[in-house]
């Protein structure tokens, strides 16, 4: 906790929130601290940061964010694909599927006549990656 990018607790807070955290992890079913690389500090890191606006003491919030700490399958679904390559591919089938759509526009709006409601992703119904003829 010392050593964080964002923030480092100081020698008192860390040692008073390290269990807590270790038990979070562990609870929350997160990698030893022993088995992670950097990647996945950066990603324990931002995951406890992730609700910092507004706080006026982050010493004080840091036990709360501890304890909200989510599921790791979760955060690591919701990660970047850990190669440029599967980055790559997962970019092509999402701009194939956006031009095959017709209830979109080419950017992945959803096309509809309401102006008044917020705008909406598209999640192209009955579109796959190799149907349809394109725009």
């Amino acid at each position: 906790m010392q050593q964080m990018q964002r923030w480092q607790a100081g020698r008192v807070t860390a040692r008073r929130q390290a269990p807590r955290l270790l038990r979070a992890m562990r609870e929350q079913g997160w990698p030893r601290l022993a088995e992670m690389d950097d990647a996945h500090r950066r990603t324990l890191e931002a995951e406890i940061f992730k609700n910092t606006g507004g706080a006026a003491s982050w010493t004080k919030c840091l036990p709360g964010w501890v304890d909200d700490l989510r599921l790791y399958t979760v955060v690591r679904a919701q990660t970047a694909p850990a190669t440029p390559a599967a980055a790559a591919d997962e970019a092509a089938v999402r701009a194939a599927l956006v031009a095959q759509c017709t209830a979109c526009d080419r950017n992945g709006w959803v096309l509809d006549d309401a102006d008044d409601g917020p705008m909406r992703r598209c999640t192209h119904p009955g579109v796959t990656a190799g149907t349809g003829s394109g725009r």
